[in-house]
């Protein structure tokens, strides 16, 4: 806990060891000593017995101790969650994820596979994205500030509807970072970009693919070709019609397109 948030008089759940799951103790503060250490009296275990604790070893009130053993039990399931959908630390998939909801411009932040925000933000993502908020995960809680915390595999599925209902709020991210990048990468003094570059690369073309970019340039360019094939046929009957120059200033302005 917070120096700051520490009280004497108080009860405390305290942790000996750093770990999730690990024994709580319960102890009174009975007063400041100095820096980061208290004096405090044990309630559980050892009754009466009294030395001197951090401030890092108080993980909550003993008032709340309760919540906070289920705060952080939603927790560590939720990454086991995450683990068993595919979650991997800088894959192509988490830059990706971090990509998107960068973009989003709303108030939700994706971290290390967890997505979380206020009710309010999820929501309007989720309207934006065409989604059901109400449709999580049994994983996905809220924590003791307010705020909901989405498993990884929701939190994919909402950064794939997005990137299809506002293909382009993340494309103009995607495709000037990678110009800026690709700049930079010819620039002397500045090569270490290249396998920066390298490394989103995978990240930019899954976020394409669910942004449906190249199905988009695929129809795009057999439009062109269609758009092409109509001029040629009006060039061709220009010419049987004698109409040479008609013709030709087509040709010239296929030649410039």
């Amino acid at each position: 806990m917070l120096k700051s948030l520490i009280k004497p008089g108080m009860e405390y759940a305290l942790r000996e060891k750093r770990a999730p799951r690990e024994e709580l103790q319960r102890v009174r503060i009975i007063e400041h000593i100095r820096g980061n250490k208290w004096k405090a009296e044990w309630m559980q275990p050892n009754p009466g017995l009294v030395h001197y604790v951090e401030s890092g070893r108080l993980v909550a009130t003993w008032k709340e101790h309760k919540a906070f053993l289920k705060e952080e039990d939603n927790d560590i399931r939720l990454k086991e969650e995450n683990e068993r959908t595919g979650y991997r630390k800088d894959s192509p998939v988490d830059r990706a994820m971090y990509e998107v909801f960068e973009s989003v411009g709303d108030e939700v932040d994706y971290y290390n596979g967890t997505l979380s925000g206020n009710p309010e933000a999820l929501a309007r993502v989720a309207a934006r994205a065409g989604t059901d908020p109400d449709n999580r995960s049994a994983f996905a809680y809220v924590d003791s500030g307010g705020r909901v915390r989405v498993p990884f595999g929701d939190a994919v599925v909402l950064a794939r509807a997005f990137c299809g209902a506002e293909p382009s709020t993340i494309l103009v991210r995607v495709e000037g970072t990678e110009r800026e990048w690709a700049q930079k990468a010819r620039t002397p003094g500045d090569e270490y970009i290249i396998g920066l570059l390298n490394e989103y690369r995978a990240a930019w073309a899954i976020i394409r693919q669910w942004a449906g970019h190249d199905a988009a340039l695929a129809q795009r360019d057999a439009e062109i070709q269609k758009m092409e094939r109509l001029v040629w046929d009006a060039i061709y009957a220009l010419q049987k019609a004698g109409l040479d120059s008609e013709a030709a200033r087509l040709r010239r302005a296929i030649a410039k397109g």
